[in-house]
């Protein structure tokens, strides 16, 4: 990784994301740097070989990165991933996770979210119900939920967090980050703050 840091800190980081990796019953790779959506492809081989790849985006994170992610398969002469793109309707329910589901069983490919908090856990529960292992290109720091065990979904009218294995790889591209609306990335420092006095002792 190398997003712009001084070579001591980058080493200290990179040291830091190794041990945590170490560690992650699920997640494998991390890459976090300006233009990591390029990487998409490569990192993809690292962990599903020459499986075929699905990316699950909106209209806005498709334009983001959605479109250099399928491009990085096209430089190298791969070919292109399949593409399902949800539309204005999107949301964290139950009803979405079916929409993802009924368009993934009509092909083996492995799902790779472009996207924040809602595609990433649309993923993360719909490639669980099939049996897929899923890998995200992160498009804004609006949640700290990328890595984590479990997908907050609404189902029947309640949030409710369903038990999912988390990607098998994250790519976060800090020039697309950058780029998102500041509200989404201010809340997720927010959802960061949080866990501060949450995890305090009463």
């Amino acid at each position: 990784m190398n997003s712009g840091r001084s070579p001591h800190n980058a080493d200290i980081d990179e040291r830091l994301v190794s041990e945590a990796l170490k560690g992650a019953s699920d997640t494998r790779v991390l890459v976090v740097e300006p233009g990591a959506r390029h990487l998409a492809r490569k990192v993809f081989e690292t962990q599903f070989g020459s499986a075929q790849a699905v990316i699950v985006a909106d209209a806005n994170t498709f334009q983001a990165a959605g479109r250099d992610v399928a491009n990085s398969f096209a430089a190298q002469n791969k070919r292109a991933p399949e593409t399902f793109i949800f539309g204005p309707h999107v949301y964290a329910e139950f009803g979405c996770v079916e929409e993802l589901e009924r368009a993934l069983q009509a092909t083996d490919a492995i799902p790779l979210a472009v996207g924040s908090g809602t595609l990433n856990d649309l993923t993360k529960l719909a490639a669980h119900r099939l049996k897929r292992p899923y890998m995200v290109v992160a498009t804004a720091a609006s949640m700290d939920g990328y890595t984590a065990y479990g997908a907050s979904i609404t189902y029947r009218g309640s949030k409710q967090t369903f038990e999912c294995p988390a990607p098998r790889a994250v790519v976060a591209d800090l020039d697309v980050i950058a780029e998102a609306p500041a509200g989404m990335n201010a809340s997720g420092y927010a959802d960061l703050f949080a866990k501060i006095p949450a995890g305090g002792k009463q």
